[in-house]
């Protein structure tokens, strides 16, 4: 005999599942946990990497970003892993209750003659766009204290759903942790999916599953790595043509410092603010509106970065540029210029030829190649080392922002099971609305600091790689480019609901700005190659997972 066997649905019946529950926050926190040792590297790996933040201020801004993109706008991606990947309402029990006998039975649907019962059914179906061919209705606030008052007929989410739930959890948590050990940067949001997919399979076989809305989310993963690369690389050719490639190239980067903080604030503020938070009332402001203030902010920030603050950024950058040089000397002299590989696709612009001797220029200074710009786009120009240190102010905020994207569209991944487990308990419906109850936001909390623990104790060994071994170098213009290109696709795509991987975006923005910067030699293919062969596995292992865990609950317990 089995607790589902024995089920019965009567008013009270989630109490039975207390134990679930705790089963059930334990996997959400395992799950968190190995996302932040492995996705949230994304959001620090390029920073860290670059020399920009030490790994201690990595940890401290990212639970703070983190924290903020989930709870301010984790619900809507929240909202689509819980009922968008499969029709709940292929869960639905109907518990009739049978006076003669003084139980409830499973009918196949609820017969109400009460008129206002109808009335009040209609209206709560419409809303939640459940088919009305029969007259049904949500289940009541489930009693408190023990009261178990007698209610005629109620709709309820069958027990067996929970039970797909905690396997998926399991599944993806497995995957997530073991992967994060050795090192390898996957997606939560592939695994997710997968053991989601496979639990509902086992339990419902193919009733309820949107295979379409899943076919868009696997497209999703594909595009997402070269939309985020490829605007990424975009925006590196920019400072590159703009800063890199200029005569006075420490000069150039402080002029455009306000402006390309500008753009990234104004993108940003404005993916968080359109349609944005409920709790902020956000989502009553237009889109002109939400432009308006985004611009606003963004514009006031670039006057400040631009007047008052200019004479703070350039002793900054030279402060820095100097404990570098110096570091350097002690370690034996090695150049700071730039020297990504050896390759005749090399321009070094870091000296000048006087009367056939070769002449260092002083930092900050370039000579500009001959000829003109496009002829450059394929060719590794050298990054003057002063210039790159105006970029460290831009790399935190593209990394925070990053961060705050990341908190917005994973961690809402891995909160969505758990979500509609605790629905189901505290209500009897997963389907109840979640956007505007108490307990969701300190369930994305729970998400985001679950995380922040997985990011602190085992994200350095998935930092590593991105930061370093994909490409030969990551710098601070290269970094900040590659942090503002990603954190504008994820943000868009949790902006639309669509759990994109917010791993796939880093890597493929590493890796197209690491060809642009330095062509395909400035590429190690061999790691890029395990880190896409650890991709194609995740989704079918996790999968796999997730529906021996529903087989042992479902048939054991």
């Amino acid at each position: 005999m089995t607790i589902l066997s024995e089920l019965i649905y009567s008013p009270v019946w989630p109490q039975e599942f207390t134990w679930l529950i705790w089963v059930a926050f334990f996997f959400a926190f395992a799950v968190s946990y190995g996302m932040g040792a492995n996705d949230a590297c994304n959001d620090w790996g390029t920073s860290v990497g670059a020399g920009t933040v030490k790994l201690w201020q990595a940890y401290i801004l990212c639970a703070i970003f983190n924290t903020l993109g989930a709870v301010l706008l984790g619900y809507k991606v929240t909202e689509t892993i819980r009922t968008g990947i499969v029709d709940v309402s292929v869960y639905d029990v109907y518990a009739q209750y049978e006076p003669t006998n003084h139980t409830y039975v499973i009918v196949p649907f609820c017969q109400v003659t009460n008129a206002s019962l109808e009335k009040n059914d209609r209206e709560r179906d419409s809303k939640l766009k459940v088919p009305s061919e029969t007259t049904t209705f949500s289940p009541p606030a489930l009693p408190v204290a023990g009261e178990a008052p007698i209610i005629e007929c109620a709709r309820y989410t069958s027990a067996d759903f929970m039970y797909g739930q905690i396997g998926t959890l399991l599944g993806v948590s497995v995957f997530m942790i073991v992967s994060s050990v050795f090192k390898i940067p996957v997606s939560a949001t592939h695994a997710i999916v997968g053991a989601t997919l496979a639990a509902t399979l086992y339990l419902r076989g193919n009733m309820g599953i949107k295979w379409m809305e899943i076919v868009g989310i696997v497209i999703s993963w594909f595009l997402s790595p070269i939309v985020a690369g490829f605007f990424s690389s975009l925006f590196y050719l920019v400072v590159k043509f703009t800063v890199l490639m200029r005569r006075h190239t420490f000069e150039s980067a402080l002029l455009l410092c306000p402006v390309f903080m500008v753009f990234t604030l104004a993108v940003n503020l404005f993916a968080c603010i359109f349609e944005g938070s409920k709790y902020l009332h956000f989502d009553t402001l237009n889109w002109w509106q939400a432009l308006l203030i985004s611009t606003g902010i963004a514009v006031t920030v670039g006057l400040l970065i631009h007047f008052p603050l200019r004479k703070w950024l350039r002793n900054r950058a030279i402060r820095l540029y100097e404990k570098d040089k110096a570091k350097h000397a002690e370690n034996g002299g090695i150049p700071l210029r730039s020297r990504d590989i050896s390759s005749n696709k090399v321009v070094d612009t870091s000296y000048t030829i006087v009367d056939g001797v070769k002449k260092q220029l002083p930092a900050g200074e370039i000579i500009p190649p001959p000829g003109p710009w496009y002829k450059y786009i394929t060719k590794n120009v050298t990054e003057d080392p002063l210039a790159s240190k105006v970029f460290n102010a831009l790399q935190m905020v593209s990394a925070s922002l990053l961060s705050f994207s990341h908190g917005a569209n994973d961690t809402a991944n891995t909160v969505g099971p758990l979500v509609a487990i605790w629905l189901t308990y505290k209500t009897g419906w997963a389907l109840t609305p979640a956007e505007t109850r108490d307990d969701m936001q300190y369930l994305l909390f729970f998400g985001a600091i679950a995380m922040i623990a997985g990011f602190v104790t085992l994200g350095h060994r998935t930092m590593k790689l991105i930061a370093q071994e994909i490409t030969t170098e990551v710098s601070a213009p290269s970094g900040f480019t590659v942090e503002l290109g990603t954190a504008f696709t994820v943000l868009f795509c949790a902006k639309l609901g669509i759990p994109v991987s917010s791993t796939h975006c880093a890597v493929g923005a590493v890796l197209f700005v690491g060809m642009t910067k330095s062509t395909s030699e400035g590429v190690d293919w061999k790691v890029f190659g395990k880190i896409v062969v650890v991709w194609l596995l995740c989704f079918p292992v996790s999968a796999l997972i997730s529906l021996i865990m529903t087989y042992i609950l479902y048939n054991y317990v």
